[in-house]
């Protein structure tokens, strides 16, 4: 049968130095020598993470370095190859590795072949270990099944030829030309290629190559596979620009949607920098201004936040300026209410100085409902340091009185703050951490075996929240389904703080609850990681029970939850990537890309809210100085439509009459 190349990594002739550097400007070295290969195993580059790869010179023959411990692999290919051989040239310089935030306990040294890849955290490896043995393991998250391997030590010195032969469900594994073992499994009929190294390692001569009927069988399976996502895709209503909107004399500016002013329905709300303070416009959606005001009195907030406070309808500035906290009202454009910062807690900063140093490195003010207000008319301050954990909260009034301050005695405090009224009381309760506290303070309870949680690399933290009814029963209260980074993903009771589910699916960085499956009670959630296992995506049921899994691309955490039909049926919309950019189904499939005819992109990042007024969600893109809304290309026809109510990380279901 005759050999097809798919893919390889062909050195020969490549500039010598640092390559795969996502931070450098030019690519062409990559483009060139690496193209059709991802290096998922390093951050977006606005995170400056080094690749931790160069080109060396190993005698006469361009080589492929990895430099230290960490963990790297490059793949390359499509979900849907099955019969095909990857080859490569590997020398492992080290017999071990260390520990990181995808293997917390990895000592020991790992380089090889990739073959069936599924996901960062799914594949078959057939790699050498320390400097004693050939292995092919079947790697499922934390499981690493051991398939066959051949003790014999090798030349930390010498290059080794590995070989993998997949063929349907044998796989056959060979060391410089000579069998070492054939395994056989069925977990993983289909996934990409790749080489991956947790130690100093150097490769060359990568390459992946099929015959002429694993190729057929390739074109006829994917083949399949576009047609059954086409006719799931068909269903959906097609996107249209409903307007574009000319916000070019206010460019560059923020822009979301509100009631700023108190006008009783949505507006444009654009808020811009300028040297006399905010200055705060607010259009209608025929572009025209409705209101246009500069706030003097709040030009030298800091951390600031907008929202209503003081409850007079009007939304106002909070923030923080020369060591105090200030509200500035909108109504009349006057500091209302002010107050100093409190002195440190107990864990971060020195004692008895203003907290005003150790501000949290993401959101430091949190409006919320803590008492039986109409609307949320309290406010929460909290302390944290570079890496996203805080220390310490404090709840003020509206008119910025201190009532209460708490510590994180028990387990610190995360990246954001969750609120939900558990008991029914009227108040929220507040979740910064793995804590929980009623509105006024007290402690209520610590999650189940969170005093166990190893802080992996600043991992001792919860990163994102759905707090909420998930599981469709009321009657056992809400549930949490919590990222909790490193250790995974918590399922927890609301009313105690026991976990009903855990699975270690990586560094769980986000969550979002949403009605991804109607069929099932409760809402599900797509889970999102980040550290160590970039893009990989995990549904679960509001039981906790697994769903579906996928890797669209390596930057995404998650997304929101888009009602686009109005039927009950939500889809998850990813925009962090070209190849990613979609609307995602519960099976994994992208079943709509957002854009259209009138749109000077071929994709962005939208945000996701209802603008037409008929419940079904709007993408709003904001694009060089204009507002670019995408709607449905026709009106829903049932009787009632679905209306789900929006907080952070949670889509809360909810249907109207339709009119």
């Amino acid at each position: 049968m005759d050999e097809e190349i798919l893919a390889k990594i062909d050195l020969a002739g490549c500039p010598l130095g640092t390559v795969l550097d996502k931070t450098e400007p030019d690519q062409s070295i990559e483009e060139q020598y690496f193209k059709g290969w991802t290096n998922g195993l390093v951050a977006p580059p606005n995170w400056r993470m080094p690749s931790h790869y160069r080109v060396v010179k190993d005698g006469e023959v361009e080589v492929l370095e990895h430099t230290t411990k960490s963990d790297r692999c490059l793949v390359t290919g499509e979900p849907l190859w099955a019969d095909y051989t990857v080859e490569a040239q590997v020398r492992q310089l080290n017999a071990y590795s260390q520990p990181s935030n995808d293997d917390p306990h990895g000592i020991v040294a790992r380089s090889g072949i990739m073959v069936r890849y599924q996901d960062l955290r799914r594949y078959y490896y057939f790699c050498m270990e320390g400097f004693d043995r050939f292995v092919l393991y079947r790697r499922e998250d934390e499981a690493w099944a051991m398939l066959a391997d051949v003790q014999n030590g090798f030349n930390r010195g010498q290059y080794y030829t590995l070989k993998v032969v997949c063929e349907g469900e044998r796989i056959a594994c060979y060391v410089d030309g000579e069998q070492a073992f054939v395994a056989y499994d069925d977990r993983f009929p289909t996934g990409k290629a790749g080489v991956r190294t947790n130690t100093r390692s150097r490769m060359y001569g990568v390459q992946v190559a099929t015959s002429d009927v694993g190729q057929a069988a390739y074109v006829s399976r994917q083949s399949a596979y576009d047609k059954e996502v086409a006719e799931a895709g068909e269903k959906y209503p097609n996107p249209v620009l409903w307007k574009r909107i000319d916000i070019g004399d206010f460019w560059p500016c923020s822009v979301r949607y509100g009631d700023f002013r108190g006008a009783g329905q949505k507006e444009i709300v654009l808020e811009k920098a300028t040297e006399a303070g905010p200055r705060v416009v607010c259009l209608n959606f025929d572009g025209d201004v409705q209101f246009d005001q500069t706030f003097p009195a709040a030009k030298g907030l800091q951390r600031t936040v907008v929202h209503d406070l003081d409850g007079d309808g009007v939304e106002d500035f909070i923030g923080i300026e020369d060591d105090r906290i200030k509200l500035v009202s909108g109504k009349s454009g006057e500091v209302t209410a002010e107050t100093e910062l409190p002195k440190t807690g107990p864990y971060l900063g020195h004692r008895s100085v203003s907290m005003g140093n150790y501000q949290h490195s993401l959101r430091v003010l949190w409006p919320c409902k803590l008492r039986k207000t109409e609307t949320a008319q309290d406010l929460l301050l909290r302390d944290g340091d570079g890496a996203g954990t805080g220390y310490s909260i404090w709840a003020f009034d509206e008119k910025l009185n201190l009532r209460w301050r708490q510590d994180a005695h028990d387990a610190w405090y995360g990246m954001y703050i969750w609120f939900y009224d558990v008991d029914g009381d009227g108040r929220d309760e507040i979740l910064p951490g793995y804590d929980l506290y009623d509105g006024d303070g007290n402690h209520l309870w610590t999650m189940e075996g969170a005093e166990y949680i190893e802080d992996s690399g600043g991992a001792g933290h919860i990163d994102h929240a759905s707090f909420g009814e998930l599981d469709g029963d009321e009657s056992n209260g809400p549930e949490i389904g919590i990222a909790g980074s490193d250790p995974g993903f918590f399922l927890v009771d609301a009313r105690d703080g026991s976990v009903l589910r855990h699975h270690r699916y990586g560094h769980v960085q986000g969550v979002y609850a949403g009605n991804f499956r109607p069929d099932l009670p409760g809402l599900e959630m797509w889970m999102g990681d980040r550290w160590g296992t970039y893009g990989l995506l995990n549904l679960v049921s509001g039981q906790g029970d697994p769903l579906g899994r996928m890797e669209p691309d390596n930057r995404s955490q998650g997304g929101p939850a888009v009602n686009w039909m109005g039927d009950g049926e939500e889809l998850l919309f990813i925009n962090t990537s070209a190849e990613a950019f979609g609307f995602y189904d519960a099976q994994c499939r992208k079943v709509i890309k957002p854009v259209c005819e009138g749109l000077p992109f071929d994709w962005a990042g939208g945000t996701v809210e209802d603008v037409v007024g008929d419940a079904r969600d709007e993408i709003t893109y904001v694009h060089e100085g204009a507002i670019y809304i995408v709607t449905q290309d026709a009106p829903y026809k049932g009787e009632k439509i679905y209306a789900p109510t929006r907080r952070m990380d949670i889509s809360i279901p909810g249907w109207q009459e339709n009119e």
